[in-house]
């Protein structure tokens, strides 16, 4: 594992927590939304479809629970305890399997994508393969 792994992985994670922070507060605040609104971008539509709760809890939440909980399981101390590396790759897995979700939702359910739910989606898809990857490398597959 490069020096540069741990670092990337903190940089992704308080990036996601601070763009799901910002999309919890325009969750009951949508006039602080800032997005442009056209035939398929619409933040505002997303953000506040019916898919942008989950048993009644905004989704953005969701995002500031796992970006909080990634932030601190990729500080640079929690790098040196192994177990931790299974902790990191099932919960990125879950964070992909929440992205598949929303991206069908957006496309297939609302008809809109929303530019900071994309960022976020990006996000967790590169923290995903940056974990991936360093975890294959340091495997003795």
């Amino acid at each position: 594992m490069t020096k540069r792994v741990p670092l990337l992985s903190l940089l992704l994670s308080i990036a996601g927590l601070l763009i799901s922070a910002y999309l919890t507060y325009t969750h009951f605040n949508a006039s602080a939304l800032l997005c442009s609104a056209d035939a398929v971008v619409d933040c505002e539509t997303v953000t506040t479809s019916e898919q942008s709760e989950l048993l009644g809890i905004p989704v953005a939440f969701l995002g500031v629970a796992f970006f909080a909980f990634l932030t601190v399981i990729c500080l640079p101390f929690a790098w040196r305890i192994e177990a931790l590396k299974w902790v990191r790759l099932s919960a990125v897995g879950v964070g992909v399997l929440m992205v598949v979700y929303l991206v069908a939702a957006e496309f297939l359910l609302i008809g809109k994508i929303c530019l900071w739910c994309t960022a976020v989606h990006v996000i967790t898809l590169a923290l995903a393969y940056l974990l991936v990857s360093a975890s294959l490398r340091t495997s003795n597959l």
